[in-house]
């Protein structure tokens, strides 16, 4: 067992924003090994359904207990020492909230992975795999309003953003953004 807890960074972003490509970038200019755990990996474990179509209720819950089951992986994962590498956006309120309780005591870097409305839809196109219009619906993603780090992929590659991020990482001073946010939920609660 280990002595300690994992540590995890986050990459937040839309849809396109580059995310996927920053946390394969990361994992070579980290000292430590790390594990690079994206939600669309969790995604491609699920069945493909071909007896039935789910309606939206049931895709809503399937989806739902997709993501909690996401979270409480990479909790485990870092729980047994391992250093992770998140990549998923952040795009509902309750993925924070679930995040900020299912990761307390985890340190957590939120880095945020940003991009230009024309640039993301132009990948949206060329990638054919995701809805047009996606990306730019994920309005939501940054609205938790507080970050360690944060990166523009309009006009950076992935592999210099990774190397902003690493080189950023190192010099964080607590407390870090999920501790923030979740010191400002305190007062919420009691009421």
């Amino acid at each position: 067992m280990s002595d300690r807890a994992g540590r995890i960074i986050l990459l937040n972003g839309a849809s396109s924003a580059g995310k996927s490509s920053i946390g394969r970038a990361m994992l070579p200019l980290l000292s430590d090994p790390w594990f690079f755990m994206p939600v669309d990996a969790i995604n491609a474990m699920r069945s493909t359904l071909h007896t039935r179509v789910l309606d939206d209720t049931e895709i809503t819950g399937m989806l739902t207990r997709t993501r909690l089951g996401y979270h409480r992986a990479v909790a485990a994962m870092a729980s047994a020492g391992n250093d992770v590498v998140m990549d998923y956006p952040l795009s509902e309120q309750w993925r924070v909230d679930d995040l900020l309780k299912t990761l307390a005591g985890y340190d957590v870097t939120l880095v945020e992975v940003r991009c230009s409305p024309d640039e993301l839809e132009r990948r949206e196109r060329r990638r054919g795999d995701r809805p047009i219009g996606l990306a730019l619906s994920q309005r939501l993603v940054y609205a938790h309003g507080d970050f360690d780090i944060v990166v523009d992929t309009t006009d950076t590659g992935p592999d210099e953003c990774a190397k902003q991020i690493v080189d950023s990482w190192g010099a964080l001073a607590a407390p870090k953004a999920f501790d923030r946010l979740r010191l400002r939920q305190l007062p919420e609660r009691r009421h």
